[in-house]
């Protein structure tokens, strides 16, 4: 059985960071529709609860890409204001992509999503980014 990862890797190819961060939100939420969708599916027949097994899993969120582009991003250069404030932006975008996942049943990925935040908000003040 194979496994479809979301995003797809064609849809990451090209681009600017801004497009795939576009893309990386909308698979979050295509991923987030199946993973509820899939939830809701298991609630219904209660007497069949058996735990889910690897080989069970046939959707997965494509984690190397998402962190290719946060490396990306933390890359950007600070040297003036405007790019601060482009960095500062692109960290809060991805930071949505994080909330989309951690509404997927991620519930541990509201540390990483706070964390990204701070630094946002940190680039937003004029402050430099913290490696």
């Amino acid at each position: 059985m194979t496994i479809m990862f979301y995003p797809h890797e064609d849809e990451l190819i090209t681009g600017t960071v801004d497009q795939k961060l576009e893309a990386l939100l909308e698979a979050a939420q295509r991923y987030k529709a199946l993973v509820l969708e899939t939830s809701i599916r298991m609630t219904d027949v209660p007497e069949e609860k058996k735990p889910v097994s690897p080989r069970d899993i046939t959707r997965s969120y494509n984690w190397e890409e998402i962190a290719r582009l946060l490396r990306q991003i933390r890359e950007l250069p600070e040297n003036t204001p405007a790019a601060k404030l482009q960095k500062s932006a692109k960290f809060k975008k991805l930071s949505e992509v994080y909330e989309v996942l951690r509404a997927a049943k991620m519930p541990k990925l509201e540390a990483v999503r706070i964390a990204l935040m701070n630094e946002c908000n940190q680039l937003a003040s004029g402050g430099s980014q913290v490696a």
